[in-house]
């Protein structure tokens, strides 16, 4: 009887823990990084293979982008760009300068995802589609230019634009 008396006891502290813990506001669980809706992400350099790509899809040799940053999207933008397009696991984004001919630079936008067969790369905003001919296939209202859509709006999330303007 004393030892059923002292595992309830237990229980019901163990219990107490786990019920005080899941009671806590989301706020209280999450470091200051992980709230503010666009967190500062390390800026990653995007790859000579990135640039070459988005360079081999430029409308005119005379345009080209010679640098840029590349950014994960954060798991819930991952979820809500999966709800368009199911089959998007690993979508990132690229910002580059385009620049032309005559020294002017605009900020280009491009959406990539991994398939089993490659990489797709795709202009996302007006500005890069412009200037690049990656995505130009795309039929209006098809799933991938819904995604792109999604997928331009949470760029702002991953900071990358900061990244080339500092």
């Amino acid at each position: 009887m004393k030892k059923n008396l002292g595992n309830r006891g237990v229980m019901s502290l163990a219990l107490t823990f786990v019920l005080s813990a899941c009671s806590s506001s989301p706020s209280e669980q999450l470091s200051s990084e992980e709230l503010s809706g666009a967190a500062t992400k390390a800026c990653q350099a995007a790859s000579e293979e990135d640039l070459n790509n988005i360079n081999e899809g430029m409308i005119s040799s005379k345009y080209t982008a010679e640098s840029g940053f590349v950014a994960d999207f954060n798991a819930g933008d991952v979820d809500a760009i999966r709800q368009v397009f199911p089959s998007y696991v690993s979508p990132k984004v690229i910002a580059a300068a385009i620049k032309g001919s005559d020294g002017d630079s605009v900020i280009g936008l491009w959406g990539i995802q991994k398939f089993d067969y490659g990489w797709r790369i795709t202009a996302l905003n007006k500005q890069t589609q412009e200037y690049s001919n990656l995505g130009a296939d795309l039929a209006q209202g098809s799933a991938t230019a819904r995604v792109n859509a999604q997928m331009l709006e949470l760029s702002v999330n991953t900071n990358v634009i900061s990244c080339l303007k500092n």
